[in-house]
């Protein structure tokens, strides 16, 4: 074959723009798919955290309202609040742990602490139960409170399982959320083991 062929052969084919939108598509295609499947998933992950969120914050404030401390929580009630989250998260995986804490606080005696009034755990994961002390000198961990004021303490802890997964990028996620809340209308919140006549903080 001449040079002078062989140029124009390759300046044709060079110059030929037939083919150049299916060309494209097979090259882009992949790549589109795999951002498609992961824009999927990122959206699933945070979506699965906000419904956490908001699930463990409506546990919260109905532990809150509570009024009555002749009928204390019990065990059906911790039950239900689960199953109550596992509804709103739209998941029946994952733990539950609602926790109510006192604080002691009385600088002239040399008092400060955090006193575990109770704690209840429902599901299987890496939560263990509460123990006094885990809360004992939490000053760093809970928000400010009064003398012989009770915070309630509602943490959620789950793994995120997509439904579709490109390669398990978001798969076992840990999805988690924590909410304090103060009681609105009750001076305590009783459970049936723990229950004091009076809100006296010696």
């Amino acid at each position: 074959m001449k040079p002078s062929l062989f140029k124009r052969l390759l300046g044709s084919f060079w110059s030929d723009e037939r083919g150049t939108a299916a060309l494209e598509t097979v090259i882009m295609a992949p790549f589109l798919t795999i951002g498609l499947f992961f824009s999927y998933e990122a959206y699933g992950a945070y979506r699965q955290q906000s419904l956490t969120e908001k699930a463990t914050y409506t546990i919260a404030d109905i532990l809150s309202r509570e009024q009555n401390n002749s009928t204390p929580i019990d065990d059906t009630y911790i039950d239900n609040a689960k199953t109550l989250f596992n509804d709103l998260t739209r998941s029946d995986i994952g733990q539950l742990r609602i926790t109510v804490v006192r604080r002691h606080l009385d600088p002239d005696n040399n008092v400060d602490f955090f006193e575990l009034r109770w704690s209840e755990l429902r599901g299987q994961g890496a939560f263990q139960e509460m123990t006094q002390a885990m809360v004992q000198n939490a000053d760093d961990f809970f928000p400010a409170m009064l003398n012989g004021q009770e915070m309630i303490l509602v943490e959620s802890l789950s793994r995120y399982q997509p439904s579709v997964t490109l390669g398990g990028v978001f798969r076992d996620v840990p999805i988690e959320a924590r909410m304090f809340m103060t009681l609105r209308f009750a001076p305590q919140l009783c459970h049936i083991d723990v229950c004091n006549t009076s809100n006296t903080t010696s």
